[in-house]
């Protein structure tokens, strides 16, 4: 097996529109090694291993120049964010350094400057092998423009704001605000309650929006999963 896996920038198209969370959050005091061997386990999808592999990338525009833009956030293979992140340098480069073996999810965050364009895929599905390099190159396109959607994450079996929100718990969005709940997880889940109702089955990569256009404070769940799926919208002025 080479050194260094290049992952590529190109993945098969996904059924989903762009998506710039509002708002970031810092979670710091923690190492990588320390995040999977405590969330280790068969229900969070982390190998929890003292073997480890290198995690490193770049990010580039559409016309492949450097963009020291933005910070990458490593989920669990199930979605959840632990809050462990790389921030992008001023050369384009992120690097995690060493991380325990498995499988993750890699997502690109542009802090309302860049994104990652359709059909390209954001987050990107990667395995972290033994002794070797995974390498990552995201693709963005730099705006200026504020991007007001919210995205929310529907994994196995949480709902989850992105890029580091708590898993079930309330996103606070101004109306107006579309939000986007995207399933990452490998089994269908609903989005089931509120002004919107049901959203009906949502395969794996699929989505269900909604332009929040009444306020108040909604409870929702997962209609296959509602002892471990419910979490709160709350829509304000």
């Amino acid at each position: 097996m080479p050194r260094d896996q290049l992952i590529g920038g190109t993945m098969p198209t996904m059924n989903r529109r762009r998506f710039i969370a509002g708002v970031g959050a810092a979670v710091a005091g923690i190492t990588l090694l320390e995040v999977v061997e405590a969330c280790a386990s068969d229900s969070t999808g982390v190998v929890s291993s003292t073997v480890t592999g290198a995690l490193r990338g770049s990010v580039v525009d559409m016309n492949g120049r450097a963009q020291g833009i933005g910070r990458i956030y490593l989920l669990q293979k199930n979605g959840l964010s632990p809050g462990t992140y790389a921030d992008v340098d001023s050369t384009g480069q992120f690097d995690f350094g060493q991380v325990a073996t498995g499988e993750y999810l890699l997502r690109y965050w542009g802090s309302n400057q860049a994104d990652v364009p359709e059909p390209l895929v954001n987050p990107v599905r990667i395995a972290v092998a033994a002794g070797a390099a995974t390498v990552f190159q995201f693709r963005v396109v730099v705006s200026t423009t504020a991007h007001p959607d919210r995205e929310i994450y529907a994994g196995d079996f949480f709902f989850q704001e992105q890029p580091a929100g708590t898993p079930n718990g309330t996103v606070v969005v101004p109306i107006g605000t579309v939000v986007c709940w995207y399933n990452v997880g490998l089994v269908p889940h609903t989005v089931s309650g509120g002004p919107w109702g049901d959203s009906g089955p949502i395969a794996h990569d699929g989505n269900f929006m909604w332009t929040s256009n009444q306020l108040g404070t909604f409870s929702y769940r997962c209609t296959y999963h509602g002892t471990e799926m419910i979490a709160t919208l709350q829509v304000v002025p």
